[in-house]
């Protein structure tokens, strides 16, 4: 999983910094292109079914690189919500009041004496919509994908789409809320201050080394935490079909029987 996060990782970097001169360039600019979301894809997979029992590392690589694509299949209706959300976001900025008083502040003239700012009032629509944009593309949209990603790896593509209602109703269970939480931090939060961190150095090459090792800090608990978080809502996925199942064998009137 860590070679393959790797990969990844130097996929999309070459991929930004190719300049496309040549025909060879370009051809190669497409195949990272390609090769980052099936990476992406492979992990998720492997994320949903590592701490499944049973099964060896061959076999758990060989069954990722086979089925991938059905996470990419669940992940369409996402990924088109994430579209339009980002679209009609970005027409209700350009609307706003305070996007308004932005756009006149820079047609009037600069004056020659300086000029005291007076308080801007709060915009509490520019308030409430970075509220919801914010719960949106970090909670709401990746919860969904992740535990759409986990049935179409562990139950199939077809019973995923078949039970997707029921599969969103269980990524927005108070106990999967908390779990994303908790792995947010890990995967989302810690990284991120490592990488807008600073820690002065009096020589060049050790503010070099600290920076990459912030950097590889920062790779590391992305990965382990994402694939901890993955694997524990997984977990209580299969928790909570496995106490339904049971429950739909022994029937509403079944009454459990003394020890």
């Amino acid at each position: 999983m860590l070679a393959l996060y790797l990969a990844m990782l130097g996929a999309a970097y070459w991929f930004f910094v190719t300049r496309e001169s040549s025909i060879g360039l370009l051809l190669r600019s497409l195949l990272l292109a390609i090769a980052v979301p099936i990476l992406f894809l492979v992990i998720q997979t492997i994320s949903a079914r590592y701490n499944r029992s049973g099964q060896s590392t061959l076999s758990l690589l060989g069954g990722s690189l086979r089925d991938f694509w059905k996470l990419l299949v669940v992940s369409l209706p996402v990924i088109f919500i994430a579209v339009l959300a980002i679209y009609l976001f970005g027409k209700i900025e350009t609307s706003t009041p305070a996007a308004t008083v932005k756009e006149a502040a820079r047609s009037v003239p600069a004056t020659p004496r300086p000029v005291v700012p007076k308080a801007q009032p709060v915009s509490w629509q520019s308030v409430a919509l970075t509220t919801i944009e914010y719960l949106l593309f970090l909670l709401v949209l990746p919860l969904a994908a992740i535990h759409l990603w986990i049935g179409a790896a562990r139950e199939g593509l077809k019973s995923t789409l078949k039970q997707s209602l029921r599969v969103l109703a269980r990524a927005f269970a108070p106990q999967s809320v908390v779990i994303y939480l908790i792995g947010f931090v890990i995967f989302a939060v810690i990284p991120y201050f490592l990488i807008i961190s600073r820690t002065p150095a009096g020589n060049a090459w050790l503010d070099v080394g600290l920076l990459l090792a912030r950097l590889l800090l920062a790779a590391f608990f992305s990965l382990v935490g994402w694939v901890v978080t993955v694997g524990a809502l997984a977990n209580r996925n299969e928790e909570i079909l496995s106490s339904q199942s049971s429950h739909t064998r022994e029937g509403p009137g079944h009454v459990p029987a003394e020890a």
